[in-house]
């Protein structure tokens, strides 16, 4: 009796890590779309998935949130006010927002944007979905991922954890998109370290990972050894001139000899939308 007593305070008490982020204010960030804008994601929005090839291993190209995509990554070209281009990733909930880490904003949920602005914080960025990408080619890793996304994703809403700035510090905890997007795909013992599997390569050699690395491994291009077997693989991924565009630049880097690839990383600077500490404690 005295168990069935507490049950009911138990649920309580347990009830708020389950709720889904719906119940959770989104941060105050105005997302402004034109009526083009709005007509084109409409459009998009009706047809999110791209048919996949034949032999693409379970791979699911998207240009859209739609049904059944929780837990896919998505890529957006975000620009800074003053002209600096970066690549912006986040996570598909369940009720098609994404969770993502923006600058000036921190970790918060949003509508999905397929083109439009950001109003952060007086710093308007213009924002442009690319692809989305499903994260595991392997069904019961979907759906561990599906099982427990609010679990991982909530705490770090309701923390308001900080964007990592390049040059900036915080007290505590702060993530950059690809340190939030990490930490939910690969949640670490603690927040500040993911768990990156042992065939997550890093394409540059640096002692951190960047969306680069994720895009290689999303795509299971990032340990085929040769040129041919990239391209087989590539062909087989299909998706939208900007997935296939930037597979191409990713490979061509990856079928260079180590220094002739660090000469040419300050050529892509735009394309690292990752601090060398994607999640971090100052000091």
């Amino acid at each position: 009796m005295r168990l069935a007593s507490l049950l009911p305070l138990l649920i309580l008490l347990l009830l708020p890590a389950l709720l889904p982020v719906r119940g959770i204010a989104e941060a105050s960030a105005a997302v402004k779309n034109s009526p083009q804008q709005k007509n084109a994601m409409a459009k998009t929005l009706s047809s999110p998935a791209l048919v996949k090839p034949a032999g693409a291993s379970a791979l699911s190209v998207v240009i859209a949130t739609g049904p059944n995509q929780a837990g896919y990554v998505h890529y957006w070209m975000i620009t800074a006010p003053d002209g600096e281009s970066e690549i912006q990733v986040g996570i598909e909930l369940p009720d098609q927002r994404i969770a993502w880490s923006f600058p000036g904003l921190g970790v918060h949920v949003t509508p999905f944007i397929a083109e439009g602005e950001v109003d952060a914080n007086g710093r308007v960025f213009q924002v442009q979905h690319l692809y989305g990408l499903r994260p595991f080619t392997n069904d019961t890793s979907m759906r561990s991922l599906r099982s427990s996304l609010m679990r991982r994703v909530t705490p770090l809403v309701k923390q308001q954890v900080p964007y990592c700035e390049l040059n900036g510090a915080t007290p505590d905890l702060c993530m950059s998109c690809m340190g939030f997007v990490s930490q939910v795909l690969f949640p670490g013992r603690t927040p500040e370290y993911a768990n990156f599997p042992s065939s997550f390569s890093r394409i540059d050699g640096e002692s951190y990972h960047t969306t680069e690395d994720l895009l290689l491994y999303l795509t299971g291009l990032n340990n085929l050894r040769t040129d041919a077997a990239r391209k087989r693989r590539m062909e087989a991924i299909g998706g939208p001139p900007e997935l296939q565009d930037e597979l191409a630049r990713l490979t061509a880097k990856l079928a260079e000899p180590p220094v002739a690839v660090a000469a040419a990383k300050s050529l892509v600077k735009r394309r690292a939308a990752a601090p060398k500490s994607a999640i971090k404690r100052p000091g």
